[in-house]
């Protein structure tokens, strides 16, 4: 899973590059500035620079034979999970094959209002948001189960992304970054998909979006062809062990029709229960504060998940130099507050950090997991000051503090 290194120097300031896995296009600019990227990339003397058409592209794997599918009994996890299940949504996929490689983890972006509806969201099997700055929230849209044609707008990475990214041998996919973050990139051992001149079709830009800064966008299945092509892919599943779904929900949990975030005074979130699609529907503030749905592009349909988890995480200040006027830090190797939602319940209880390379658990007040509804799942991280309250409706209002 691990790269070559090399120390580079541009501008007498010494970046850490990860070998061709972070395709070392650093730009030292405003990494939102939206220009697309054509200048060559920065690597060694004598290195190849991976194109499309290399020839010594390893073959892809042959498919796996057919097998008698077994029975799935509930519960499932937190291991042993069969062989043709995600242990990222506790379900039967269709292809086990997707299963043997690492999640792409991409990130995507909330603001300008003018991204939405973003693509291929309803997608992934993980969606995490939290506030990233200036008063704006960012995504991390994770696949592993399944794949999505069109995923973006594809934005630039954070350093909060490096503290989420390794928990799930994932693989972050992102348009650029500060300086400061490929150095925290580099220290935490993240692999990375930047995009490339030879990157698409696995990040290509979209001549039909007017804001240039909002055009990128990524082919999951071309993204796992170009990891593999780039050495990213090692064989064998990655470790994923750690959550626990069933579809019986568990007893003597608070009613609830869902919840409503605050992250900031411009970057509001809400998610409904819908009792007939037994899921929570997303809707976001809109330029005058008030909701709205917000759907998937590709398929003109609202978001919808099958659990909230809202995470409350000590959050502090970025010490590094970080090139803007905010940034922020976490820490997810210990333990904190968090509110589970499912079937339309919900349950206080606490996140737990199982490892540095190992997902994130989730247990209940007597410390045992707590069970996910199979399906995909949204987690909102707040600051450990943030407060969370059950409005007389059953709807939950968080408010972030930083």
């Amino acid at each position: 899973m691990s790269n070559p290194r090399w120390i580079l120097l541009r501008r007498g300031i010494p970046l850490i590059c990860l070998g061709l896995a972070t395709a070392c296009n650093l730009g030292l600019g405003d990494p939102d500035s939206g220009a697309a990227s054509s200048s060559t990339p920065f690597l060694p003397a004598g290195t190849a620079t991976p194109t499309a058409t290399q020839t010594e592209t390893p073959p892809e794997p042959t498919a796996t034979p057919t097998e008698t599918p077994i029975p799935l009994v509930y519960p499932v996890g937190p291991s042993g999970f069969p062989s043709n299940v995600n242990p990222l949504t506790g379900k039967i996929v269709a292809d086990p094959s997707l299963l043997d490689r690492r999640p792409l983890a991409v990130k995507v972006t909330n603001f300008p209002r003018t991204a939405r509806p973003q693509a291929g969201l309803s997608r992934a099997d993980i969606l995490w948001e939290f506030y990233t700055e200036f008063g704006n929230t960012r995504w991390i849209a994770m696949y592993y189960g399944q794949d999505a044609e069109k995923v973006g707008p594809i934005r630039s990475a954070r350093v909060l992304d490096t503290r989420i990214i390794p928990l799930y041998d994932a693989i972050l996919v992102h348009v650029q970054a500060f300086e400061t973050v490929w150095q925290e990139i580099s220290k935490s051992g993240v692999d990375t998909i930047n995009e490339f001149p030879a990157s698409c079709p696995a990040i290509c830009r979209d001549p039909e979006e007017k804001i240039v800064e909002n055009s990128a966008f990524g082919n999951t299945a071309e993204l796992t062809k170009y990891a593999r092509r780039i050495g990213l892919l090692a064989a064998g599943r990655p470790h994923l062990d750690g959550m626990v779904f069933d579809p019986a929900v568990p007893a003597d949990l608070k009613e609830s029709t869902g919840a409503r975030i605050s992250f900031s005074s411009s970057a509001k979130a809400q998610w409904k229960y819908d009792p007939g699609l037994k899921r929570y529907v997303r809707f976001s503030e809109n330029a005058s504060f008030a909701f709205e749905p917000l759907a998937d592009r590709m398929t003109g349909e609202q978001l919808a998940v099958d659990n909230l988890v809202i995470l409350v995480v000590d959050t502090f200040y970025y010490a590094g130099k970080t090139g803007t006027g905010e940034q922020y830090d976490m820490n997810l190797s210990t333990s904190g507050k968090a509110f589970f939602f499912r079937d339309g319940v919900m349950l206080e209880g606490r996140w737990q950090s199982a490892g540095p390379n190992a997902p994130l658990q989730f247990v209940d007040s007597a410390g045992a997991l707590f069970p996910l509804h199979p399906g995909s799942t949204y987690i909102g991280i707040l600051g450990d000051q943030a407060t969370g309250a059950r409005a007389a409706t059953s709807e939950w209002y968080f408010y972030n503090a930083l």
